[in-house]
């Protein structure tokens, strides 16, 4: 270039030099007169992050023991009376897996010119929490294969089921009879998912009375079974209703009743009697695993719209919520 010429001298009068402007926040354009073309390239903001996963529900509750059988050989002469041995109730169950968090939202367009630049992808939303660990069941009960011996009741399903109540014999007066009973002891209750189930401190409780589960929705254990034999040589026998299963998600399951066993034998013996003792209520399910975080959302890729016709002179309104740059050559 000649020293003293001037860009617009040597490019021919009227013409407009090349320029570029960069929006990084909201404004406006004002074009230079003469300028009608300009060339635009830009993007959005980045993408939201997904939310995190739900947690997973409480794991299923424990099923409750068995109770004890009554097997010992019973001796005669007499009549014999048997209440069977109950199983135990199952438990709740599961609340299942987490689910799936939501994606994140895609991120805010920048705009110019009536022409938009998107925004980056929004992030995947985390996997949800794995169920709860199951509780665990409660043991059977002891059977009793002695005459006129004890069986100790199961041990509880862990966390808070019931210990379940011992069974034995026992014996009674009546109108110059003497009754020989068989006493099944009764389940353990199981575990609510606030509260434990019923049952002795230490399986070793004689006891025949029905058990209730805990609170919330644990199942009572079922009542162990009774005979009754005095010494006319007459015997007979009660079933009770069976164990209640865990009417919620993780609740334990009752502990089944033991079996009782009886013979009559005349005045001048003494009768003998079993009984099994009470399976031990299941135990609550575990809390739930917590859920994944969220991905990050994407950062936004750049868009170009090249030769948009403008007028000289006139302003324009541009959007930002990532940036925004337009150009233009010689006019």
């Amino acid at each position: 270039m000649p020293i003293g010429t001037s860009k617009s001298g040597l490019l021919g009068a009227g013409v407009v030099p090349g320029g570029t402007e960069t929006f990084n926040t909201c404004g406006t354009f004002c074009a230079p007169p003469g300028v009608n073309v300009v060339n635009l390239s830009g993007f959005g903001g980045a993408g939201n992050p997904g939310s995190s996963g739900n947690p997973g529900g409480i794991g299923a509750g424990g099923s409750g023991g068995y109770g004890g059988g009554a097997n010992g050989s019973l001796p005669g002469p007499g009549n014999t009376a048997t209440a069977p041995a109950q199983a135990g109730a199952s438990g709740g169950a599961g609340g299942g897996a987490g689910n799936t968090g939501t994606a994140g939202n895609a991120g805010a367009s920048s705009s110019a010119f009536c022409l938009s630049f998107s925004g980056g992808a929004g992030g995947a939303g985390g996997a949800g929490g794995a169920q709860g660990t199951a509780g665990n069941a409660g043991s059977t009960g002891a059977s009793q294969n002695s005459t006129n011996g004890n069986a100790v009741g199961g041990n509880s399903g862990t966390p808070g089921g019931g210990f379940g109540y011992k069974g034995g014999c026992s014996y009674a007066y009546f109108c110059g009879n003497i009754i020989t009973q068989g006493r099944g002891g009764t389940g353990g209750g199981g575990a609510g998912t606030i509260n434990s189930g019923d049952g002795p401190s230490i399986n070793t409780v004689l006891f025949n009375a029905a058990s209730s589960g805990g609170n919330l929705g644990g199942g009572g254990g079922g009542r162990g079974g009774w005979t009754n034999s005095n010494s006319t040589y007459s015997s007979n026998a009660i079933n009770y209703p069976p164990p209640n299963a865990g009417s919620v998600s993780g609740a334990g399951g009752g502990g089944g009743g033991g079996a009782a066993r009886s013979v009559s034998r005349d005045c001048n013996f003494e009768g003998y009697g079993q009984g099994g003792g009470g399976g031990g209520g299941g135990g609550r399910g575990g809390a739930g695993n917590p859920g994944s975080a969220g991905s990050a959302g994407s950062a936004a890729n750049p868009t170009t719209h090249n030769c948009v016709s403008i007028v000289g002179g006139s302003s324009y309104p541009v959007t930002v919520n990532g940036q925004v740059n337009v150009s233009w050559c010689p006019q």
